[in-house]
């Protein structure tokens, strides 16, 4: 007979960052469902557009059977234009991230400290900010907010950067008009894109000002918190941090 008796737990030590971790802002049951919601009205028509005017990918040899008989109807029969709400709507986890990053870029802190750099660098710098936040081209539009199918984002691999370069993203903005994250539950990821005609969203974001979007922006920012990141600035002040030990009992 097979003894019974659990060998005791032993503890295990491992170390841990010394600062405070990220804080987002959890969605209610009811918050999601509204945003989900209101978010699945403003995309509609653009996966409307999608479904009836974009033909999905059916192999090369398809492709080049019907490409002959598609080619008279689209000379006598032009799609109509995409939606405007497209031109302010970023799809894709990608996509999303190298505008958060573009964002960051020009509101961030910088890693060397304002003594360090000459008065050559320093004048330049500001030279260089002033010209790209006078340019409308390189400059890239603000977000209202930026949504992930992931409520935990440090529990997955591909979202765990995102709640980070939200708050970067928005450190100069007024806390009322902040880009604002929301997390929700991965089962709402089907039907985000079953209203984009798309198969998988790993990231979206709506872009400020989007037509449309008013009652959804502003219900967002009514109902939802900024995110936090305490320790940018407290990694950023000149103080040494004691290394902090975890321990777990396994």
């Amino acid at each position: 007979m097979a003894s019974t008796n659990r060998k005791p737990s032993k503890p295990v030590y491992k170390t841990a960052r010394p600062y405070s971790e990220t804080q987002w802002p959890a969605l209610t049951s009811d918050q999601t469902t509204n945003i989900v919601d209101l978010l699945c009205n403003l995309l509609q028509p653009l996966g409307d557009h999608r479904r009836t005017h974009i033909q999905p990918s059916r192999g090369k040899k398809r492709k080049r059977e019907t490409k002959k008989v598609d080619a008279k109807t689209e000379q006598n029969t032009p799609p109509p234009p995409v939606p405007e709400i497209s031109n302010h709507i970023l799809i894709g986890l990608n996509t999303v991230t190298r505008h958060l990053e573009a964002l960051a870029a020009q509101t961030a802190p910088k890693t060397a400290p304002a003594h360090a750099l000459s008065k050559h660098e320093g004048d330049e710098e500001k030279q260089n900010t002033a010209d790209h936040s006078n340019d409308p081209e390189t400059t890239p539009q603000r977000l209202a907010f930026v949504l992930i199918p992931h409520n935990h984002p440090p529990a997955s691999l591909p979202h765990a950067h995102i709640p980070t370069l939200v708050h970067l993203a928005t450190m100069k903005s007024p806390r009322d008009t902040a880009t604002r994250l929301l997390a929700v539950q991965p089962t709402w990821e089907p039907r985000i894109a079953d209203a984009l005609h798309i198969p998988h969203v790993g990231a979206l974001a709506v872009v400020e000002g989007a037509p449309g979007a008013d009652a959804l922006v502003k219900y967002v920012r009514e109902q939802v918190e900024v995110t936090t990141c305490a320790w940018i600035d407290e990694a950023m002040k000149p103080e040494w941090k004691a290394v902090k030990i975890d321990m777990v009992k396994v």
